[in-house]
């Protein structure tokens, strides 16, 4: 363990955030812990099924979900918790 001495800040450990994913029949929902960051500080991106979060310009998750309406995402975040919602997609059915 490094000693904290002074005034210096003691050193921060970057750990990978807590991610939960929820799914109902209709549904699908990522929870991810992001405390300490700003709404406007976090990016989404979801591109060929893979959901990509930046959160403050550097801290990047990348998580590839299942089949979901790429259309439907919607997200909030409140109190440190950043959860992105899906419809989930329906397979095709050809008669």
């Amino acid at each position: 363990m490094i000693p904290h001495t002074g005034d210096a800040e003691p050193p921060r450990m970057d750990m990978e955030p807590i991610v939960e994913i929820y799914r109902t029949d209709d549904d699908l929902t990522v929870a991810i812990d992001l405390p300490g960051f700003e709404e406007e500080e976090i990016q989404l991106r979801f591109i060929s099924g893979t959901l990509t979060i930046i959160a403050g310009g550097s801290r990047v998750t990348v998580l590839a979900l299942p089949p979901v309406d790429p259309d439907s995402m919607e997200s909030r975040y409140r109190h440190g918790v950043l959860e992105v919602r899906f419809s989930r997609g329906r397979p095709i059915r050809i008669d």
